[in-house]
């Protein structure tokens, strides 16, 4: 085996990895991820049609509209069940529960009708989730019903916000039931099990028909003789209403229908993702023994290609497999060739200036009790640009030459970037500071490069700790190096500390999952105060994040962090969907509040941002208006036309924009002139020293001025006495906020608050 690895693109053990990878991929669910994108890809090019065998008669928007009052009443459910008998179908499927009382009474007219029609009926047995735990409560028939009609269940669990897989035989509080496909299908099983729909038929071929239709006669028998009638609610308010992926949002008894047809085309099948990892291994072994082959990049593509045509064409067959294990395989094996061909070509040479590389010094023996010192030239991009011609290679070469007086004869090692490193012995551990400053007393004087005078920064960082390998060590060194450059330090020493925070910063995507769920990281809501009326108007809400071990965490950091990589994203919906959901609660009880929630300039270039919003919004039934978004970070939004048209078009959705953190320097008067704002919040830098500073009192008051030219409102930060609260009240200001005012608070705490009579509302 040592010499047929020998001939391998990668090790044996990077092999054995990539599939031990692969394998836990599998085993944790994170490979079905793919499988759900490529799902969603291909089932928008829906191309087959039901059979017309079942229809669906429903309570629709018309039906609501031409009922008595706006409500289709238990009586109608009576009138619309012994219609449909009187056409003749097959069986009647029965998708209501009939738990909630009726205010117009009718249940006993709704159970005669049903036992009328005897073993022809089916009804709903729905399964729900508690609120607040994970209990599950089973709602069966009303015995009034009679025991002739059958029984089914109408329970499925939604994964990513979307029907995939439906049960077959549902296991009930001790009680094994059918699901409503099942029993469309006349399929049956022993055991609780579920299936994957298909997703090929088209929702737009489902037969439906209003249940006024029905009532009134214009719909009957030609219609529904001889065929299965599930009657359903399918009004745009009713809240069965899911989403099937590539589908847009579809009332339940579709999803039933569609389960059932997919069950009577067949008995599906899933095979789960072992079979796709073992084809992919099996193609994929061959070129690995090929060492040296250029194609394998070409090769791993062809591979996943086949992967997911085969899951495709399996999947018309009612086959279902997982190919996002074996497509992780190939990008986890593939990442190591490319790896393995990037080691095998580079040099332990540095060809600039001759001296050995980080890769040779990674390589060495264990350092043992050696010290490593990381040496980066500050400017060095700057430099690298600005030189001419070869001067870049002259540069590197004085600052080799003026670096080796501090190795002392131990080898210089030199990166591609700047970069230098070398190793002191221990015994020497006592001179290193006094060493360092004297080697950067040699760069005070500028390099000279032809008829260029340079002027040349060095930072330098140093690990005298013994544990971890050669690459660890070196890296640690290169990141007290960095330090020392942010820090405008001669020179730093890693520290645990250092240690601990590159560790949260690694993981700070993994942490920020659990804290979301988890219900770690939650949302405050600030109050906002009219200041002349001092009459509560609004409030922002606000990320927190509390870490069970690290504490409060505060906003700057996790945010900063967060903006970094697209985590922000997931972060800012999340505050936006409480918020709205917030704002949503508070305007039931018809309180009119508005509601603001900050959102990151970086990201306006998202192109859904906007019908994101529009969906949370019309999810929780909120009026645009309601809402302000305020934007930070302005001076990155100038040179971004995706974010300038998405600010566009939230103030056509009616939504409030606001400029936060006016005055920081962040925005511009280019800006105000661009974008409408409705809202323009005053810096609290500014706010809170206004009493103390002319300077600072003469912005707050041009910027309150500058915001009603505009015709925006003024609204004050950082509001803590109410001294401050007067002056802002003379200047004309409008809104304040501040701890004076209110300090960020839990969504109950200010509801309690807004309970109170309204003279104990007032700032």
């Amino acid at each position: 085996m040592l010499k047929l690895g020998q001939k391998m693109i990668v090790s044996w053990r990077a092999l054995v990895l990539s599939l031990l990878l692969s394998l836990v991929v599998g085993v944790s669910g994170i490979g079905d991820v793919p499988d759900r994108l490529i799902a969603m890809a291909t089932s928008r090019v829906a191309y087959r049609d039901v059979s017309g065998d079942i229809v669906v008669v429903g309570i629709d928007d018309r039906t609501l509209a031409e009922s008595r009052g706006g409500e289709f009443t238990r009586h109608d459910h009576a009138r619309l069940i012994r219609a449909i008998d009187r056409a003749a179908p097959r069986r009647l499927f029965i998708d209501f529960d009939y738990e909630r009382p009726d205010n117009y009474g009718g249940m006993e007219s709704v159970s005669a009708a049903v036992r009328n029609m005897g073993d022809r009926v089916v009804l709903a047995v729905p399964t729900r989730s508690v609120p607040g735990s994970d209990q599950l409560v089973t709602i069966f028939p009303d015995p009034s019903f009679g025991n002739r009609a059958k029984h089914a269940s109408i329970a499925w669990e939604n994964q990513f916000w979307q029907v995939w897989d439906v049960p077959l035989m549902y296991l009930a509080e001790g009680k094994l039931l059918p699901s409503f496909s099942a029993v469309l299908a006349n399929k049956s099983g022993r055991a609780p099990s579920q299936f994957r729909i298909d997703f090929s038929y088209r929702t737009a071929s489902i037969q439906q028909y209003s249940a006024i239709d029905v009532i009134d006669g214009k719909v009957g028998a030609r219609e529904l003789a001889g065929k299965d009638v599930i009657f359903a609610p399918t009004a745009s308010r009713h809240a069965d209403r899911h989403y099937l992926p590539g589908h847009d949002k579809v009332p339940g008894a579709y999803v039933h229908l569609i389960a059932a047809e997919t069950l009577r085309r067949g008995d599906p099948v899933n095979l789960g993702w072992l079979p796709p990892l073992g084809l992919a291994l099996l193609l994929t072994l061959p070129m690995l023994l090929r060492r040296g082959n250029r194609w394998f990049s070409v090769f791993g593509l062809a591979v996943a290609t086949v992967l997911i045509v085969s899951q495709q064409l399996l999947a018309t067959q009612l086959v279902t497999v997982s190919t996002g294990t074996g497509l992780f395989f190939l990008v986890a094996i593939g990442s190591n060739v490319a790896r393995a061909r990037r080691r095998d070509s580079a040099q332990r040479e540095n060809p600039v200036s001759g001296l050995p590389n980080f890769e040779a010094l990674r390589s060495q023996p264990p350092f043992g009790s050696m010290t490593v010192i990381a040496a980066k030239v500050v400017n060095f991009d700057d430099l690298a640009a600005f030189i001419p011609g070869d001067g870049i290679g002259k540069l590197v070469e004085q600052v080799t030459r003026r670096l080796q007086l501090a190795s002392q004869g131990t080898t210089l090692h030199h990166d591609l970037d700047g970069t230098f490193a070398w190793l002191v012995p221990y015994y020497q551990h006592s001179q290193i500071e006094g060493q360092l400053a004297g080697l950067a007393a040699l760069f005070n004087a500028p390099l000279t490069i032809g008829e260029l005078r340079v002027d040349v920064a060095i930072a330098f960082g140093v690990n005298d700790e013994f544990e971890g390998s050669n690459a660890q060590r070196l890296a640690a060194a290169l990141v007290a190096a960095e330090r020392a450059i942010r820090t405008r330090a001669l020179w730093t020493k890693y520290t645990p500390r250092q240690k601990d925070d590159a560790g949260w910063q690694l993981s700070f995507h993994s942490q920020l999952e659990d804290a979301l769920t988890g219900g770690d990281i939650w949302v405050a809501f600030q109050p906002q105060y009219e200041i002349a009326s001092r009459k509560l108007v609004g409030v922002e809400a606000l990320a927190r994040w509390t870490h069970p071990t690290r504490g409060p965490i505060p906003p700057d950091e996790f945010i900063v962090q967060a903006e970094k990589s697209q985590d922000i994203y997931r972060l800012t919906l999340f505050v936006m969907d409480q918020a709205i959901r917030s704002a949503a609660q508070l305007h039931e009880r018809g309180l009119r509040i508005n509601m603001s929630v900050n959102l990151s300039a970086t990201l306006l270039d998202h192109s859904d941002l906007v019908g994101t919003i529009r969906v949370m919004l019309t999810a929780h039934h909120l009026p645009p208006e309601i809402l302000t978004i305020e934007i930070t970070e302005t001076a990155q939004i100038e040179n971004s036309r995706q974010a300038r048209q998405t600010l566009a078009q939230l103030r056509r959705t009616g939504i409030r924009l606001s400029i936060d953190d006016y005055g920081t320097g962040q925005s511009n008067l280019e800006y105000l002139t661009e974008i409408e704002a409705d809202e323009i919040k005053i810096d609290k830098r500014f706010v809170m020293t206004m009493r103390d500073s002319r300077r600072n009192l003469e912005v707050v008051k041009s910027t309150i001025d500058l915001a009603h030219r505009l015709g925006a409102v003024a609204v004050a930060e950082g509001i803590e006495d109410a001294e401050t609260m007067a002056l802002l009240g003379q200047l004309g200001c409008d809104v304040g906020q501040g701890y004076h005012l209110g300090k960020p608070q839990l969504f109950s705490e200010l509801a309690a608050t807004l309970a109170a009579p309204p003279q104990n509302r007032t700032a």
